[in-house]
């Protein structure tokens, strides 16, 4: 008795007798502080009393008493922070109590100890002792629920929010967050951010990552003068920020749970800047390794959205909503290590394809009516999705990536197949037109990601990356468009997804220098421009070939100028001309398509003049252009922009006009201005004479085929060529000749001859080493090894080593 006496008197003694005094008395709380430092078995006793004593005052509706005793139990707190185990249980009904008073004052300093409550507490009796555990996870509630505090009076209102948020980062810091029960305290705490977040009209990523050092948790509520709607929302933020860095595996399907709770709770997924700023928010706090769990979730929770034309507007909203935040975490710039490429491509292409058939449309546009929901949600899933597609190739996770993500797109085009009509219920032609915007927004994403890649190498030469970018003879297996005879849509669609890809890559400006650089080096993209050029040849002759179909082939010719330069011209001239030849021959038909295909000739000759400033084949195209068009033998195609956009057929362009082609580009005196006035000799080749030889040949010939072979060609090195090999085959030994499990004899007639044998080769005095290389690299007999003469030499080899 006498022992309760001593602390209950130490206690009473804290509480001042004057009204007014909020604080303890000073020396007698150092007293009790010092009693309980040093005797550790009584601060249980010391936590009852002040329980006890808190739920007297609390009754009475003594306020001055229960600040009091919040203020003693903050300074047992800091000096018994590693016994806090021993009354943690008090101080949390103690708090709890305190937070029922309706008194700002008492509130905001309950709050005070339990920001430095869950400072020191590691949370290791939670879940321990349940009754702890209950009032722990009570107390979390009743701090949540000033988060969304409502009063008439603004200043009251925001001061109870700040002190929710207070609480609740305070809890998230805590070590106890994760030590217990961990899908119970993110229930309580994540809904009251999200709400406070929900409300905001500030991106929720955008406050979480703010600069603002007036923030402070441990700042009471009471007198802040820089306290505002903006600082709880920058709180709330950093609160949901902090718990996502926390998350990990399985936590993180956890954390996402009650996000998307909320969401159909209250509808909020349209318009989708709420999620995808929430989304963003995860995203960029999440540990590197458990980033790509996001996409997973988002993909499970897109499955689950049965999106079609005649279902409810919600859906389709939430469909769009889920389409926007993948759009976004799949083009950040973030990489999502441990991502299956494949499988993503795979779901997001089946879906965007399942969203053509049951919108009955792909959307290009977005519709200009802002009174359009329907159609500004299909095109915010269709776009969404296929630049989804595209944003998998702005991140490298492992060799030939672009590779596979390309195949993968050209493997559904189904080139060849050019009897069917449908492909998984579409139209071949719109089925492709959605293929094809897939491809050009992956070969874009992956051309941009080589730029960057070669900043990076030119910056740091020994920085280690993987080569980002699309080879090449990844497109031969789609060629086969371009000669597709049933859409001219679909042949000039590929023809410039294919064009946007070579500029894409080529470089800005190619500086002219009096020596050519050869670029056309690597075996894939030889074998590239050898199909394009072939494809082209067959293109041009197709019977159904329109207006864009000619300006796509002049479009394909000079963007693989711009990409390989001198290599590709030297090339394209026989083929260029062969050209002419059919129109000369008139194995094109029609004058117009005549007149059509022989300016392609012309204004291919313009720009490889501009191309490489020579002046004077600038000038003769321009002469032989003039001359055409004064005789109408020259095409509209090229003359006049603003008409050929009226007209698709090219006969539809001169319906009266029949004049055939009879002023023709003279090859001699073309070759002989590339090779003496343009930059196109090698450094060797002093007269021309070689560079005129290569740009003569006709196309297909042998000597074409043949200069085609001398092209040096680089490829990958095959990483087995460079790994260390033993100079000596020594797994070949006499050793590895015994057959396990056979039991070897040696007969008496053997060891006399291995004996003599021996003597003889002393006395030859052959070097031990010398023996066994010829031993070693020479052929072995077919005897047993039960001839012992090998076997004496390797001990004679041993002999002769040690000596």
């Amino acid at each position: 008795m006498h022992l309760y006496v001593k602390h209950a008197t130490l206690i009473n003694n804290c509480y001042p007798e004057k009204e007014g005094e909020k604080r303890p008395r000073s020396s007698e709380l150092s007293y009790l502080v010092f009693y309980a430092s040093s005797r550790p078995v009584k601060l249980t006793k010391v936590g009852l009393f002040l329980e006890k004593k808190a739920e007297r005052d609390f009754s009475k509706g003594r306020k001055q008493n229960n600040q009091v005793t919040l203020e003693i139990v903050k300074a047992l707190i800091e000096a018994c922070n590693r016994d806090l185990n021993l009354f943690s249980k008090y101080v949390v009904k103690i708090i709890d109590m305190m937070l029922e008073t309706n008194d700002i004052e008492v509130i905001d300093l309950a709050c005070q100890v339990f920001v430095m409550f869950t400072s020191h507490h590691d949370g290791s009796t939670l879940g321990v002792d349940a009754e702890l555990t209950k009032d722990y996870e009570q107390l979390l509630e009743k701090f949540a629920a000033f988060c969304s505090y409502e009063n008439v009076d603004d200043t009251l209102k925001l001061q109870n929010r700040y002190i929710g948020q207070r609480a609740l980062q305070a809890a998230v810091h805590s070590s106890a967050l994760q030590a217990s029960d961990f899908k119970v305290q993110l229930k309580i705490i994540l809904s009251p951010l999200i709400h406070t977040l929900s409300k905001s009209k500030n991106p929720a990523n955008a406050l979480a990552q703010s600069n603002n050092d007036d923030i402070d948790i441990n700042q009471s509520a009471i007198g802040h003068e820089t306290l505002n709607a903006h600082s709880v929302e920058i709180i709330a933020a950093k609160t949901t920020a902090l718990l996502f860095s926390k998350a990990n595996g399985i936590a993180v399907k956890l954390s996402l749970g009650p996000f998307f709770k909320f969401m159909d709770d209250n509808e909020k997924w349209w318009p989708a800047n709420f999620a995808v700023s929430m989304m963003e928010l995860a995203l960029n706090s999440l540990q590197p390794q458990y980033r790509y769990l996001l996409v997973s979730e988002i993909l499970q929770q897109l499955e689950a959205v049965k999106s079609v034309a005649n279902a409810d507007i919600y859906k389709i909203e939430k469909h769009a909503s889920l389409v926007s935040i993948l759009d976004t975490i799949l083009n950040a710039n973030i990489p999502l290590v441990g991502i299956s490429v494949l499988e993503v491509l795979n779901s997001l292409f089946t879906d965007l394809i399942k969203s053509v058939q049951d919108f009955k449309r792909f959307r290009d546009k977005e519709p200009s009516s802002p009174a359009d929901t329907q159609g500004i949600l299909e095109y915010a899933i269709q776009q969404g999705l296929a630049h989804s597609i595209g944003g998998l190739a702005s991140q490298t996770y492992y060799l030939n990536q672009l590779n596979d993500i390309t195949g993968y797109i050209i493997s559904t085009l189904r080139v060849g197949n050019n009897s069917i009509e449908t492909i998984d219920g579409l139209p071949v032609k719109e089925y492709r037109n959605v293929v094809l915007k897939c491809l050009d927004l992956v070969t874009t994403a992956s051309s941009t990601k080589e730029s960057q890649k070669e900043d990076i190498e030119s910056s740091d030469e020994n920085t280690p990356i993987y080569n980002h970018a699309v080879t090449l003879d990844a497109w031969i297996p789609a060629l086969g468009l371009l000669t597709e005879k049933t859409s001219s849509e679909t042949r000039v669609g590929f023809a410039f997804t294919l064009v946007h890809y070579l500029e894409a890559t080529s470089e800005n400006e190619i500086a002219i220098e009096p020596y050519p650089k050869h670029t056309l080096n690597q075996h894939g993209d030889v074998m590239l421009v050898n199909a394009l050029h072939q494809s082209i040849l067959d293109w041009i002759q197709l019977p159904n070939i329109d207006v864009h179909d000619i300006g796509a082939i002049h479009m394909v010719l000079s963007a693989l100028t711009r990409k390989f330069g001198v290599d590709e011209t030297i090339k394209a001239v026989p083929l260029v001309f062969k050209i002419q030849e059919l129109v000369k021959q008139t194995l094109i038909q029609h004058t117009t398509r005549q007149r059509a295909v022989a300016a392609i000739v012309v204004e291919w000759l313009s720009m490889v003049g501009g191309f490489y400033r020579i002046d004077s084949l600038i000038q003769y195209a321009d002469t032989l252009k003039s001359e055409r068009s004064r005789l109408n033998e020259y095409s509209p195609v090229f003359l006049e922009p603003s008409t050929k956009d009226n007209f698709d057929k090219l006969e539809d362009l001169e319906p009266n006009n029949t004049t055939p082609v009879d002023k023709f580009a003279d090859r001699k005196l073309v070759v002989q201005m590339l090779s003496k006035d343009g930059p196109l000799r090698d450094e060797d080749d002093t007269e021309g004479t070689d560079l005129e030889t290569k740009l003569m040949m006709e196309w297909g010939s042998d000597d074409y085929i043949n200069h085609d072979r001398s092209y040096r060609i680089r490829t990958s090195r095959n990483l087995n060529d460079l790994k260390a090999k033993l100079a000596t085959p020594w797994t070949h030994t006499e050793v590895t000749r015994n057959e396990p499990g056979k039991k070897q004899t040696i007969r008496v007639e053997n060891l006399k001859e291995a004996l003599i044998g021996q003597t003889q080769q002393q006395q030859n005095d052959v070097s031990g080493i010398q023996s066994l290389t010829n031993a070693c690299l020479g052929k072995r007999p077919n005897e047993t090894v039960s001839d012992m003469s090998s076997l004496l030499q390797s001990l004679s080899l041993d002999t002769d080593i040690s000596k």
